[in-house]
């Protein structure tokens, strides 16, 4: 195991969860970047520039009482 992360560490490689199905591949580091940048431009994901979990546990937190 130490053998296999020595190589994927040096290698610039990850280990991850295919798209699809139960099967993991092995991917570049940076190629596993550009796809993540790329899906997330497609799919037109915007950066917050507030983190409205304090909003949402707000409200919640008023339907309960």
């Amino acid at each position: 195991m130490k053998e296999l992360n020595k190589k994927l560490t040096t290698e610039n490689a990850i280990v991850t969860q295919a798209d699809k199905g139960k099967t993991i591949v092995i991917i570049d580091s940076k190629e596993y970047a550009e796809n993540v940048q790329s899906f997330l431009t497609t799919n037109n994901f915007n950066t917050l520039t507030k983190d409205p979990t304090n909003k949402f546990q707000e409200q919640i937190n008023k339907t309960i009482k």
